[in-house]
């Protein structure tokens, strides 16, 4: 057992789930037809093809989509992270700035606007989605400067707050947000395909939901702000668009049932399920049971991996005890949050396997029961980029935990200053692929064997 089997898992996980993979399902050209999804649509009733590409993965999205369409389309543009674009794009790219918008999202904001503002009702939008986007695409609320605006968003980076949370207040403070762009498109019809790299597959909330209607409001806003520590931070630019906000219902965000959402439609691609699906796979064909864990991760890193861990020692005692000896790998998907406290470099997943490299050391009970096996745990980033890092995660085995154990590094302290990226670089723990073009959030991976001998029948 030992960290490159884990890594072989989580690798069979992101490759489920990459544009080259499910993006021929959804897009098909044929003779004079164009297949979105499960709708034919015959290419001569269609004025301008215009294809938008936002997030993560969009120039691998775009790249396929351009295979597919080729000639057809006629005018696209792709916004993506810094590093993320590829080769043999005929289309635009625009590189910005994640998690904090830089001045080149703000650029991608305007491009995007205008793009969306030439359509008429004769031209088809083909929207393809990814996480990212409500950072890589961005734009100013009346008053409100470009560094105010990158302050309040590394403030909710680091309150503790939900994906959920933090884009309900995001869309609060653009005019592109929370279906805003749908209100540009002078009612084109729009077909938007999702990469979802948030819990529960929720389209109001992956990136923002440009498209999608907002069942949030500003009342709402105004009390996470409060909750999370941040209304008295607010700069007075903020403060004055939350006040115009509050006055004038008409820059509300558009709700449900608003009339401009019948010429959209949202196609989900690709989710953190199928890429949990295949890590189980590839766990069979390598000899592991595997088991996926109903919760998902949600809530404070460093907590949820000795949770977590604590289940599945469980478990395996509970089988041990109906004389199941099997070697398991346990599975969780989701994103877990980091409240920051420390000024050390990491990411989510970089701190999930340090707290839990910290339990092992210092957790009495737990030290005892890994004692009787061989293990490795793995956190990471299916987009390949864990926090503001060049690393997916980190990956911790029996070997790394004695060398830890007997070397110079205290993890106590790199944890306490929120350092997980510093300590695992000195110890080789960290999970490097680069970006993957692909973002269905983290992947947990728990293996487990056991160590004593398998009782033999009749012994």
């Amino acid at each position: 057992m030992n960290s490159a089997t884990a890594k072989t898992i989580f690798q069979a996980g992101v490759e489920a789930v990459l544009p080259s993979v499910f993006m021929a399902d959804f897009l098909e050209k044929k003779e004079d037809a164009l297949r979105i999804g499960t709708q034919w649509l015959a290419r001569k009733d269609v004025g301008r093809l215009v294809v938008l590409a936002m997030g993560k993965a969009a120039s691998a999205m775009a790249l396929e989509a351009q295979k597919i369409l080729g000639e057809w389309v006629d005018q696209g543009l792709v916004v993506t992270k810094e590093e993320h674009a590829l080769p043999g794009l005929a289309w635009p790219q625009l590189e910005a700035g994640h998690p904090v918008p830089n001045q080149k999202s703000f650029e991608a904001g305007l491009a995007v606007r205008n793009l969306v503002s030439s359509l008429d009702q004769r031209d088809l939008l083909l929207v393809l989605l990814s996480g990212g986007a409500s950072a890589l695409v961005a734009d100013l609320p009346e008053g409100c400067s470009q560094e105010e605006l990158q302050s309040f968003y590394q403030l909710l980076l680091a309150s503790g707050a939900s994906i959920s949370e933090m884009n309900a207040v995001r869309k609060h403070f653009s005019s592109l947000k929370g279906g805003q762009l749908a209100r540009l498109a002078a009612g084109a019809k729009i077909e938007v395909g999702v990469l979802s790299d948030v819990p529960g597959d929720d389209l109001s909330v992956i990136a923002s939901g440009p498209f999608y209607p907002d069942s949030s409001s500003i009342a709402e806003v105004e009390q996470l702000l409060y909750r999370f520590g941040i209304t008295e931070k607010l700069s007075p630019g903020l403060q004055s668009h939350i006040n115009r906000l509050k006055k004038d219902p008409a820059l509300e965000t558009p709700k449900p049932g608003d009339p401009l959402f019948h010429q959209v439609q949202h196609h989900l691609l690709a989710t953190n399920q199928l890429a949990l699906k295949a890590c189980a796979d590839k766990a069979l064909a390598l000899g592991f049971e595997p088991i996926t864990f109903h919760a998902s991760l949600d809530g404070e890193a460093r907590e949820l991996g000795v949770n977590f861990l604590q289940q599945a020692l469980s478990q395996m005692e509970a089988y041990k005890k109906q004389g199941d000896y099997s070697t398991r790998c346990f599975l969780a998907g989701g994103e877990t949050t980091v409240t920051l406290t420390g000024t050390g470099k990491g990411g989510r997943n970089q701190e999930l396997i340090l707290a839990l490299l910290v339990a092992c050391l210092h957790n009495e009970e737990l030290a005892k029961q890994l004692k009787s096996y061989a293990f490795a745990f793995l956190s990471g980033g299916t987009d390949g980029t864990d926090g503001p890092t060049d690393a997916a995660g980190a990956v911790l085995d029996e070997t790394l935990l004695e060398q830890v154990g007997k070397g110079e590094l205290n993890p106590d302290s790199f944890l306490a200053n929120q350092d997980a990226y510093t300590f695992f670089a000195a110890s080789g723990g960290l999970v490097k692929t680069g970006p993957t073009q692909t973002n269905v959030m983290d992947i947990l991976l728990i293996l487990l064997q056991h160590k004593e001998p398998v009782p033999q029948p009749g012994s």
